[in-house]
Formats: structure tokens, C-alpha cells, sequence
């Protein structure tokens, strides 16, 4: 853990190795340590997408977890104070509307397909942009797009992205992968 979590803002989101089977596949898919991801809400609880329905649970069951605590420190120097705090009410309030949205499993045929460099994330987001259902890290990317964060990814952020250098990528939720969030936070320092 890179930060106690009574020192988290609500908003905040975190990676962590993951369990069980989601977790592995996306670890091995990947080559990411991240298999796992949540949105901090507050008072010690996280939302997290897990099978069959996204939920309220605590964030002490994930002591690995490395959070992106210095997010909101970071755009606060392009945010104003109240802007900030707009950005996280929107945050924890999608995240809570979010609880009880079915798991994804068909995500898991996008993200094969993109790390097996068959189809990019440009080519399948058709196919899941009206996609309701949300995996973990789609529910972090959700969450977070909604409440005004720049989820914005470049290639060295995970597999399937576009390979040219500097390109920033605006994916679909649903393709989001832990590890690509795990490496947008520490690109833009915010772990």
C-alpha cells in the first residue's frame, strides 16, 4: 500500500494484484501486476466491480492497494478548490449509482482481442460503447470520467493501445484494464 487509506480524499481510485480467476486472466493478459480495481467513497469503503454485481466493500481488504492519492493534488494546480470538490462529489456520486451494475464478462472477448493485437480499442468501441455493464476498471474509468478526471492514455499505459508515441487515447470504459490504470497514475505522478 503506497498510502493509508485515512488519508484518501473520496473519488480517489486504486489498483491492486487482484484475486481469484477476473484478476488472473487480467494479470496474465496483460502482463500487468494490477488485476484489480475500486473507487474510494469514503468512511473506509470502496465501490468495486466484481462478479455479479458492482458493490460497497472495505477498503482494508485490499492492504496491497496503490492509490492514485495525489490526483486531486496534482489537478488542482489546472482546478480551483470548488472545482475539485464538484469533481469529487461526481466522482463518489457515479460511483455509488454504479453499485449493482452487472459484471462484464464480454469485456473479457475485447480485452483478448485487443492484447492479442487482433482488434484496437478504436476498432472494438463500437461494440461496447452502449455496453452498460462494467467490469472493475470500467467502473473506475466511469466513475471517474464522469466527475470531470482526464482519463486520458497513452500507449506506454497498456496493451492494445494505439502504438504511436504521444498519442493520448480516450478509451471506452469497458476496455480499461487495471494495469492501464496502474500506469496512468504513475505516468502522471498521481500514486
Amino acid at each position: 500500500m503506497n498510502v493509508d487509506v485515512s488519508n484518501l480524499e473520496p473519488g480517489t481510485f486504486g489498483v491492486s494484484h487482484g484475486s481469484g480467476m477476473g484478476g488472473e486472466i487480467i494479470r496474465h493478459a496483460t502482463g500487468s501486476w494490477a488485476g484489480h480495481a475500486f473507487v474510494y467513497v469514503g468512511g473506509g469503503i470502496i465501490v468495486e466491480g466484481a462478479p455479479p454485481v458492482a458493490r460497497l466493500a472495505s477498503a482494508a481488504h485490499y492492504g496491497d492497494a496503490i492509490w492514485a492519492w495525489r490526483m486531486y493534488d496534482v489537478l488542482s494546480k489546472e482546478h480551483s478548490a470548488p472545482e475539485i470538490e464538484a469533481m469529487k462529489a461526481k466522482v463518489v456520486g457515479r460511483a455509488h449509482a454504479l453499485v449493482g451494475t452487472a459484471y462484464d464478462w464480454p469485456a473479457y472477448i475485447g480485452f483478448s482481442l485487443e492484447v492479442l493485437g487482433l482488434r484496437s480499442g478504436k476498432e472494438l468501441s463500437p461494440f461496447f460503447v452502449h455496453d452498460s455493464y462494467r467490469v472493475c476498471s470500467a467502473l473506475v474509468d466511469d466513475a471517474e470520467t464522469f466527475g470531470g478526471v482526464p482519463m486520458d492514455f497513452v500507449p506506454a499505459d497498456g496493451p492494445g493501445m494505439d502504438a504511436s508515441p504521444g498519442t493520448l487515447v480516450t478509451m471506452p470504459p469497458n476496455l480499461v484494464a487495471p494495469g492501464m490504470l496502474l500506469g496512468l497514475m504513475q505516468r502522471l505522478d498521481w500514486a
